[in-house]
């Protein structure tokens, strides 16, 4: 008899070789099968990554609003009823003005020609009805620090020094040239001017303590030598030179501030001491003449016929003007016209001629879903909700997220190719603030 250890032994030996492996088309369909599970969470990283600097945006969009608002209270003889701040506010009061108040791109304006106007026909002048003002900021050279949020600066320059004193920084040439310091003179005078500051960042020898230095030109000796003095002495402390008076800072940068985030008011004034104000936030914002070109449009109304096909009550003239179901009629009381959405936009193509010369390719406006456009007309903004472009890449059919607040129109009353609107995709965020009134008699 054998055994039980013996029986055990060889049952063990016939079970491992009666064992089987794991066939490929085992292995792909447990490939596929974790594919099909982590092949959607991984589309999920660049949405969320969108959906993270959406929500920056709108954080420093909304603390802008507020920082308006603050200004508003402060200033609102100056920047909603008295805007070009000459003391007459019945020319704006009584003649139903629409305008912006929009230091910064008035102070930025490329020519003359476009600052009073928020609006350009492509061709080198202003166009349209809004005006622009200053409010008086620019002259005191403060727009940008209170129309702006003052928190980003771009690096112009990054090194370590070849040597330093308390009161003087020296660069080698291969890495401060003469050419680069030349253009961070010329940012700091100009920027110095528009209220937008450059600076120079001392780290000690750690690394992890600096000094900061305001820097609003560098004289063309210091160029030529490649140094960098004239700002207040760095404390001697041992972080900035040793005891025996040699230079250890770790590393300089030279920066300039950065406008991110900056906005402007729109302001529809009516003929009583009340104003109608949105305040509107840019990311990044282009000053560019052709960030301002205006595209005429067709068939931006309030309404559109309704299921009878007509305009206002069908086969009736609403308006008594002789015509029956004229596009006049649009909207009139008792009729079935609904509320319009879309509108046809005209890309404005007398950008390839002078003074601006752009090339074909940049007729097409900076169109987006979720963009926004401002009507020069009535100076209303909107949010672009859809868009879809003809063959030829010369006009689109635009859809709002909101309907059609007020008409389009030429002087002689038609809708078809009318000025205008600006396309805009710098824009966060417009928040209407409502009316405000005017707090003097």
């Amino acid at each position: 008899m054998r055994s039980l250890n013996q029986t055990v032994s060889q049952n063990a030996v016939r079970a491992v070789a009666s064992r089987r492996g794991v066939t490929l088309m085992e292995v792909l369909m447990s490939v596929m099968i974790m594919g099909l599970g982590v092949i959607p969470l991984a589309t999920l990283f660049p949405i969320s990554v969108k959906r993270s600097a959406q929500a920056t945006q709108l954080t420093n969009a909304t603390i802008l609003r507020y920082n308006a608002e603050a200004m508003l209270d402060a200033f609102p003889g100056r920047l909603l009823h008295d805007p070009d701040n000459d003391g007459n506010r019945d020319e704006h009061r009584y003649t139903n003005r629409k305008y912006i108040v929009d230091p910064i791109g008035y102070l930025l304006a490329d020519d003359p020609a476009y600052q009073g106007r928020f609006g350009n026909d492509g061709q080198g002048a202003a166009y349209g009805n809004v005006l622009r003002f200053d409010a008086g900021f620019t002259a005191m050279g403060s727009g940008p620090n209170f129309f702006s949020q003052q928190d980003s600066w771009r690096v112009q320059f990054e090194g370590i020094p070849k040597s330093n004193s308390l009161t003087e920084l020296e660069f080698y040439p291969e890495d401060l040239s003469t050419e680069l310091m030349t253009d961070i003179d010329q940012n700091a005078v100009a920027g110095y001017s528009q209220g937008i500051w450059s600076r120079i960042v001392i780290f000690d020898e750690s690394g992890k303590i600096a000094q900061v230095r305001p820097l609003t030109s560098i004289p063309p000796a210091n160029i030529s030598s490649h140094t960098l003095t004239g700002f207040t002495a760095l404390p001697d402390n041992l972080r900035y030179v040793d005891s025996g008076g040699l230079g250890i800072v770790s590393k300089v940068r030279i920066e300039i501030q950065e406008q991110r985030y900056s906005y402007l008011f729109s302001v529809r004034h009516q003929p009583t001491r009340v104003a109608a104000v949105d305040v509107v936030v840019f990311f990044k914002r282009d000053f560019s003449p052709l960030s301002e070109v205006v595209h005429s449009v067709s068939d931006f109304v309030r309404y559109t016929p309704g299921a009878d096909g007509s305009p206002g009550v069908d086969g009736v003239d609403d308006n008594q003007d002789g015509n029956t179901d004229d596009r006049g009629e649009l909207g009139w009381k008792g009729s079935d016209d609904e509320p319009n959405y879309q509108f046809t936009l005209h890309y404005n193509n007398k950008i390839t001629g002078p003074p601006l010369n752009m090339s074909v390719d940049d007729v097409r406006p900076p169109l987006r879903k979720g963009g926004h456009l401002f009507d020069v007309k009535n100076a209303r903004w909107y949010r672009i909700q859809n868009y879809q472009e003809n063959s030829s890449a010369t006009a689109a059919l635009v859809t709002l997220d909101q309907p059609i607040a007020q008409d389009i129109r030429t002087s002689a009353g038609s809708t078809t190719t009318a000025d205008g609107v600006i396309i805009r995709s710098d824009v966060v965020q417009v928040y209407a603030l409502g009316n405000k009134l005017d707090p003097s008699n």
